[in-house]
């Protein structure tokens, strides 16, 4: 996080710059000008957020060309992985694969025609259907990519994601990883997000003068949100990067907020979507209608939850992870008491095993 005068800056450092305030370029500034340009560049590297940050001091004045050179490094190595992604999806289509579909964070930039540069991951997500599974891996491993499991990170979770890595590509080599689910975590109850995403799939959009697929605006505004949710706990690593997806695709695209609400019911999917975008409503002034969240408000139960993810009066957010603290956020997530989330689990999981 970066603290300046009890606040944290990092969602200002996030925002489109356009959409920044007069008094938030004014506090920028000011942050700006009591670092040294060193001390600061380190600040952002640990926070991983240097494109972001960089196209941000760009626009609004500070050490302008400094930071358009370093904004501009992002942008060439951007270009060159949506030609890789593109060569993947090249080849997927001639080898039969018909489902492969761009995900969030590099799928949103796309979509949303959002800046090229504000992209920093060393991987991309791409959803597929395990039923192609075997054709998916030999055209990956066909070109390169070496398939394996990054640190045994999600060495639980075979049947959920495979991990591919090619050495040669760009400086330090690149990651794809291929989500056979919606999500790669413990807890959760997926069953209907994977229903959803597979009808989904079949309307998923060509990035133009591409052979990328990404699903459409609404599909990818309300994946993001459960992969925020689930995949990362609201708030665990990259942190506040994440809701960087919500803030560009509410944007840029018509999003069919209705229909999200709808699906949120239809999935059981508790109160997670709707959290996540009251995160980054409150964080980015993202657009999203007060329809979205405001009933969330309602439980204390709820109340208390959000206020253990988010410190509204110093906009810092909840980093601590343990096996315990993510359950307690998955069972929270249900918008129900802890009694009838546990209860729907076991039953889930006596279903899963009879």
């Amino acid at each position: 996080m970066i603290l300046y005068r009890g606040q944290d800056l990092t969602s200002l450092f996030l925002k489109v710059p356009k959409s920044l305030t007069l008094d938030e370029k004014i506090l920028l500034k000011e942050y700006y000008s009591e670092h040294k340009r060193g001390s600061f560049e380190a600040i952002i590297n640990k926070e991983k957020i240097l494109p972001f940050a960089a196209c941000v001091l760009s626009h609004i004045g500070c050490d302008k060309e400094y930071w358009i050179h370093k904004h501009d490094s992002y942008l060439e190595r951007n270009r060159k992985i949506k030609s890789i992604v593109d060569g993947v999806f090249l080849e997927m289509k001639t080898v039969g694969s018909k489902t492969l579909t761009l995900a969030e964070n590099y799928g949103v930039v796309l979509l949303s025609n959002s800046c090229l540069g504000c992209f920093c991951s060393g991987d991309v997500d791409l959803y597929a259907d395990p039923n192609e599974k075997e054709i998916i891996i030999k055209c990956l491993t066909d070109m390169g990519f070496l398939y394996e499991n990054r640190s045994g990170r999600v060495s639980n979770y075979s049947e959920q994601v495979s991990m591919f890595f090619n050495p040669n590509k760009l400086n330090d080599g690149f990651w794809i990883n291929i989500l056979w689910t919606t999500t790669s975590r413990a807890f959760l109850i997926q069953e209907k997000y994977n229903e959803r995403l597979a009808k989904e799939r079949i309307s998923a959009k060509q990035i133009d003068n591409s052979n990328i697929r990404v699903l459409s605006e609404t599909s990818l505004m309300y994946f993001c949100a459960l992969h925020i949710a689930s995949g990362h706990y609201y708030t665990l690593s990259p942190g506040l990067r994440l809701y960087v997806d919500i803030d560009r695709l509410a944007r840029a695209a018509n999003i069919d907020w209705d229909l999200i609400l709808k699906w949120v019911e239809e999935d059981e999917a508790g109160i997670r979507v709707q959290i996540v975008m009251y995160i980054a409503h409150k964080l980015f002034k993202t657009p999203v209608p007060s329809k979205v969240f405001n009933e969330i408000f309602n439980s204390r139960r709820n109340r208390i939850f959000i206020n253990y993810l988010l410190k509204s009066d110093t906009k810092q957010i909840q980093s601590k992870s343990s096996r315990l603290k993510r359950l307690y956020v998955e069972l929270a997530s249900d918008g129900k008491s802890f009694f009838a989330s546990i209860l729907k689990r076991l039953r889930y999981y006596l279903k899963m095993h009879d």
